[in-house]
């Protein structure tokens, strides 16, 4: 059960109804025929063979990552990832063969899986004594497990649509047998107790999955077809007829123009407006792209990259139409398949909506759709219609589209004056223009209160600016995530992962994750999961897997891409490719303050073009936004051991920062007090300590601002010895950095109590702590505090090992933004200091010469440092080896 808690941390310890939904796929492994076993094998041998049985699976459920939850004749599991529980289905099928090979028996096994949302508690202590299980799961994807496993054959392995569309996309993760692996559709059923049809889908090995059609039962039955109800059996005959004119139509006519493929990008040109009607001009446009958008077949150049192409051209990007011949040299550059042409007319009294696919090589339309109607509320009927039309002969499966698609007038709006304003604000927003998009989407939602698009894109860019307080930014996505069906399956996720970005970094990783799992080639996806693996989550592989996905010239916004990409490869130390993005950026006219940028040569101690760098950057006009340079300019001057200048900055700091919204003030007295730990009498810190933990007591700031404060208090009165001083700042935080909601409280929590621990004398316990929370995505300065607890248990050579960590990991100590700014600065301090402990540690091991390395390098990093009193006293604690002198003439 602990390494559920640990995976799930925001579970740990929770009651049922305090329990938060978290996003799981669950597997139920249901032996067939259990008690006629028993019946003809006796009790012994049975129980024999089944315990047999669960030890094999017990051991595939390790192999594959997974979580035992419950055990009747078969097994609940949990797992992080459909493609997990898929593959652990398939190779307990496999198994389970061999072991009947093996046994001489028959056992069989039906298998289903389902994502879902599910709540998760561990039961107490005095319940479990009563018999209740440790661990305790509920929410509707059990039943529907199930369900799913109740309606399988034996030996079949049965999926819900959900778990088939991300298991499928990731199969290539499937290590064995792949060639043999077939998936296979078994249309709709209807499960007793679930209100909605599910999709259901078979995954098995040829020669040991059945492959056949679910039998009906009484809790679960397949969704008849219309054609064969027994009220329109008498339209059999048309249907014979119509079996034999399709496939002849189908051989007899000519085939696509265009080879699309899945994924393909199509331009589409600007919407033509032949009516006399004005409203159409900029609505319709903004309607039939967020219609298309809606596929996962389909992508669509983004409006912004389409005026990008236009720019390059030579050509005005505002005043230039996208035409079949512009629209076709655009498709042509940027590798797009196809141009679409919509355009709206109105032909004997109807309202015609028509879309043109063009081959851009040749200018040639290859075909059009089109759909009539009466009057303007046809219109977005109309282009509904038009829309699968289009993506059915672009290769699109029908029943993909009718599972993927919403009617527009639901996901967007059917007031046309709300759609003309969301189109306006969206061309802002595009532009770079956010503060003049906000008055835009406010009139949007105005017009149409139930415009979930709308409000979604009002409280990300109050969110992105600043602009609005959180509990408004709350209220608009919050009330549209709650209109599920005013948003397409694409749109409602980006909601929801919005609203988890202003609140709960941990479910917005999550989202983003399963976003883009769901349509790969998105970009706000990507970007989304890349920004957050890095910021939430220290996972610099992570990142730049989602980001080099994107720093590609279909993005518009490759420059923004590019630039975090440069400060995801500096964390790696991979200082060539991150210089080369960060150029790329720049010359793409990225308008930045260039912290990272400067970042990047501090890392390397070139120093004079950090600075460079660094005052070439551009504010951005918000407070917020570039207050954030004081860290760097803290930063920059700390690494060159300015410890009087440094303090100056500090004050400069606090003082320009104090009446900024936020916990500007708070940051820069953090780390002031740290830097000025490493100077001032114990007793002198402590004092200050003391006064700061009252101070924070009443501070009017974000709860998660403040717990990391009072973590970081924590970890400075533990470096000074005083475990009480630590506990007190303690106390207010642990509950609240434990509840997981932000992986970096959670992280920085371990690393607090590593330190009390060591501060207790208990640097091997410290040591236990610290070594299994090393996985790569520790913080940077957790390093320095095993280091000290290494020393304290006198193994040198380990804490040297840590002390060198420190050094080789410059560009980590610049770029690791886990949670909070605030440690940049405090990082690159201790991969300082870390050389002139590396001189004390080679003292105390009675390597002289090599502490005379290390002095000398660290006066040399840290020039005239020696007249710090404190230092003076540090550097005259190393023993040298003597310098060799000059022999005599």
């Amino acid at each position: 059960m602990e390494a559920i808690a640990q995976s799930l941390p925001a579970a740990g310890s929770a009651s049922p109804d305090r329990a938060r939904p978290l996003l799981r796929t669950l597997v139920l492994c249901d032996l067939v025929d259990s008690t006629a076993l028993v019946h003809n094998l006796g009790d012994l041998a049975s129980t024999q063979l089944i315990r047999r049985h669960d030890r094999f699976t017990r051991a595939l459920l390790q192999v594959h990552d997974g979580h035992e939850i419950d055990k009747t004749d078969g097994f609940l599991l949990m797992f992080d990832r459909p493609i997990q529980a898929v593959a652990f289905a398939l190779d307990y099928q496999r198994t389970l063969h061999q072991f009947n090979l093996q046994e001489s028996s028959n056992l069989k096994a039906r298998v289903g899986i389902h994502v879902g949302d599910v709540l998760l508690w561990d039961n107490a202590e005095e319940e479990i004594a009563k018999g209740a299980k440790p661990v305790d799961i509920e929410g509707l994807a059990k039943p529907i497990t199930s369900r799913l496993a109740s309606l399988a054959r034996p030996g079949q392995i049965l999926l819900s649509g959900i778990t088939w569309a991300l298991a499928h996309r990731a199969q290539g993760e499937l290590t064995e047998a792949v060639d043999k692996i077939r998936w296979r559709a078994h249309g709709r059923y209807r499960f007793k107790g679930v209100p909605e049809p599910v999709p259901v889908f078979e995954v098995g090995e040829e020669g040991l999955a059945p492959f056949q059609t679910p039998p009906w039962s009484g809790k679960a039955y397949r969704e008849v077809p219309f054609w064969r109800r027994p009220s329109v059996l008498v339209l059999e005959a048309l249907l014979i007829a119509a079996a034999i004119i399709v496939p002849v139509y189908t051989m007899l006519r000519s085939p696509p123009a265009i080879a699309f493929a899945s994924r393909d990008w199509v331009v589409v040109g600007d919407f033509q407006n032949h009516t006399d009607q004005s409203i159409f001009d900029d609505s319709l446009q903004m309607a039939f792209r967020i219609g298309l958008e809606q596929s996962r077949y389909v992508n669509i150049l983004s409006d912004l990259k389409v005026r990008d192409t236009i720019a390059r051209m030579k050509r005005d990007p505002n005043g230039t139409s996208i035409d079949r011949a512009i629209g076709s040299e655009v498709a042509l550059r940027d590798g797009a398949r196809a141009l679409i042409l919509p355009s709206i007319a109105e032909i004997g009294g109807r309202v015609r909506v028509t879309a043109e696919v063009i081959d851009p090589k040749t200018q040639t339309t290859v075909y059009s759709e089109s759909s009539d109607g009466l009057g303007a509320d046809s219109v977005l009927p109309s282009m509904d219609k038009v829309n699968r039309q289009l993506r059915e002969r672009l290769g699109e499966a029908v029943a993909v589209i009718s599972t993927d698609s919403k009617p527009l007038e639901k996901v967007t709006t059917s007031n046309l004056d709300a759609l003309r304003a969301y189109t306006l604000a969206v061309t802002e927003d595009s532009k770079g223009n956010r503060k003049e998009a906000i008055p835009l989407f406010r009139q949007a939602v105005a017009l149409d209160p139930d415009f979930a698009l709308a409000r979604v894109g009002l409280g990300r860019t109050l969110l992105l600016t600043g602009a609005g307080d959180p509990a408004e930014i709350a209220k608009e996505l919050e009330h549209a995530v709650n209109m599920v069906d005013r948003l397409s399956t694409r749109d409602a996720l980006y909601a929801q992962a919005w609203l988890s970005n202003n609140g709960t970094p941990r479910v917005a990783l999550e989202k983003w994750r399963l976003m883009e799992q769901l349509y790969p080639d998105s970009i706000p996806a990507s970007g989304g999961l890349g920004y957050f693996s890095w910021q939430a989550a220290n996972r610099f592989d992570d990142a730049i897997r989602a980001i080099e996905k994107i720093a590609v010239s279909t993005n518009p916004r490759r420059a923004m891409a590019d630039y975090l990409l440069a400060t995801l490869y500096l964390g790696q130390e991979r200082f060539d490719d991150a210089e080369r993005r960060f150029r790329e950026a720049a010359a793409n006219d990225y308008a930045t303050q260039n912290i990272f940028y400067a970042y990047l040569y501090a890392a390397q101690r070139k120093f004079d073009q950090a600075d460079q760098i660094l005052a070439k950057g551009a504010a951005t006009g918000l407070p917020t936004s570039d207050a954030e340079v004081w860290f760097a300019r803290t930063a920059l001057t700390i690494d060159r051991g300015r410890w009087q200048q440094a303090l100056e900055i500090l004050g400069h700091a606090k003082a320009e920062t104090r009446a900024i919204k936020g916990s500007f003030y708070f940051d820069f007295q953090t780390i002031e007090n740290i830097v000025r730990a490493q100077t001032d009498s114990r007793d002198a810190v402590v004092a200050r300590l003391s006064s700061y933990v009252k101070e924070l007591d009443a501070a009017q700031i974000r709860p998660v601002d403040l717990q990391f404060h009072r973590l970081m208090g924590a970890y400075l009165a533990a470096t000074q010895n005083d475990v009480a001083l630590a506990q007190r700042f303690l106390a207010g935080a642990a509950a609240f950095s434990r509840k997981g909601d932000h992986p970096f409280l959670a992280s920085l929590l371990t690393v607090v109590e590593a330190e009390i621990a060591r501060a207790q004398g208990k640097p091997g316990e410290a040591i236990a702590m610290l070594k299994p929370y090393f996985d790569g995505h520790e913080f940077y300065f957790s390093h320095q505090v095993m280091m000290r607890a290494y020393a304290e248990q006198g193994d040198i050579d380990a804490a040297l090992a840590q002390a060198k960590w420190l050094g080789d990991h410059r560009g980590r100590a610049y770029a690791e933004q886990f949670g909070q700014l605030v440690l940049i600065p405090v990082n690159v301090l201790f991969s300082d200091l870390a050389v002139l402990e590396s001189a004390r540690l080679s003292s105390v091991k009675g390597k002289a010469e090599d502490a005379r390395q290390f002095y000398d390098r660290f006066l040399g990093l840290w020039p005239g440092i020696e007249a710090v009193p404190a230092f003076k006293e540090r550097l005259a604690a190393v023993k040298l080896a003597e310098r060799p002198t000059s022999p005599a003439r």
